[in-house]
């Protein structure tokens, strides 16, 4: 009766281990998913952060599809124009000045709103 608990107890704690190990290989796969989603996201080539193994790193090394650190690095600090970035910068001067004009407008009801009482 003993050996068929303690066997009972071993196979228990097998399923429970798996089952755990199964999880949490997902979690970690649904993260590698997300960082690679972020990355992609930035401009950036995907795998750049998130290789999280050495064999991987050496299969990128070997691989002559991927580029090399520095151009990546390169094509990342680069990857905008001049002109590009004028017009960003324009773009976010024209967004904070109408969110400004919004504010303005939201404190002169108010400060009417508070005179009418």
């Amino acid at each position: 009766m003993s050996a068929v608990l303690i066997t009972l107890i071993i196979a228990a704690s097998v399923i429970i281990l798996a089952a755990m190990d199964n999880y949490y290989g997902l979690k970690k796969k649904e993260l590698e998913t997300k960082l690679r989603m972020a990355e992609m996201d930035a401009g950036i080539a995907p795998g750049t952060y998130s290789r999280l193994s050495k064999k991987d790193l050496r299969k990128a090394r070997r691989s002559r599809d991927i580029p090399s650190w520095d151009e990546m690095e390169a094509k990342r600090t680069h990857a905008h124009s001049e002109e590009e970035e004028r017009e960003e910068l324009l773009k976010g001067i024209s967004n904070l000045r109408t969110r400004i004009d919004n504010i303005d407008t939201i404190m002169h009801s108010r400060k009417e709103g508070e005179k009418a009482k």
